[in-house]
């Protein structure tokens, strides 16, 4: 008997979520609040909590039901693991990982409008419009994003590459190097908007390693 294809989800959503401060909870809320009011039955998101178990984010997984995938673990293993748990979870049930960070701002149509350029699974790479402290980036197709957080990847190209669990900086950067060939592989801009709120948290990764450090895998 012929084994039948199991349809995929269009969008999966990978958030790694670390309490570092009492900041980094207040922004993961306000995000997932904007979360809870667009996602659809055609999406599937996965939080994967490092270092602490959050009763808030139960009573989420309650409400979004088997639209949500919530790991908890209360031992601190770092961001590269974090992501790779998400990607475990996601990458056989759908045909993109959209990746954001707990600590960033997103538009308020961000994943309607991602999952519809999602949708006819013509490019590789979907990337929001980008800013930066709300300065907005440029859109180059023939660039590559220096880290993940606003691209949405088609999880054909993904397989089975993960984060490097060595590195807790600089590892989506080197993850976006060695998945994504840009002679072959086609981006294309969703008109949403992502912020990428860099140095806005004293406590952030980013803010406590030096920049060459980061510069390495760029």
């Amino acid at each position: 008997m012929e084994k039948k294809e199991i349809k995929k989800i269009t969008l999966g959503i990978s958030i790694p979520y670390w309490k570092n401060t009492s900041a980094c909870e207040v922004r993961f809320k306000e995000l997932m609040a904007k979360i809870e009011k667009q996602i659809t039955r055609d999406m599937l998101l996965c939080v994967y909590e490092d270092g602490q178990v959050s009763d808030w984010l139960l009573e989420y997984k309650k409400e979004l039901e088997d639209k949500m995938i919530l790991i908890q673990n209360p031992v601190n293993y770092g961001v590269s693991v974090a992501r790779n748990k998400t990607l475990d979870e996601l990458v056989d049930k759908c045909l993109y990982v959209l990746f954001l960070d707990s600590d960033d701002e997103i538009a308020d149509d961000y994943l309607k409008v991602m999952k519809r350029y999602c949708f006819d699974n013509s490019h590789e790479v979907i990337e929001s419009k980008f800013a930066v402290n709300k300065r907005s980036a440029k859109f180059d197709k023939n660039l590559l994003r220096c880290g993940v957080a606003g691209s949405a990847i088609q999880t054909k190209i993904i397989g089975k590459k993960r984060f490097d669990e060595t590195l807790q900086i600089g590892e989506d950067t080197k993850f976006m190097r060695d998945v994504v060939d840009l002679k072959k592989h086609r981006k294309k801009l969703a008109p949403t908007e992502y912020n990428y709120l860099l140095g806005t948290n004293e406590q952030s990764l980013t803010m406590r390693y030096e920049r060459k450090q980061i510069g390495r895998y760029r």
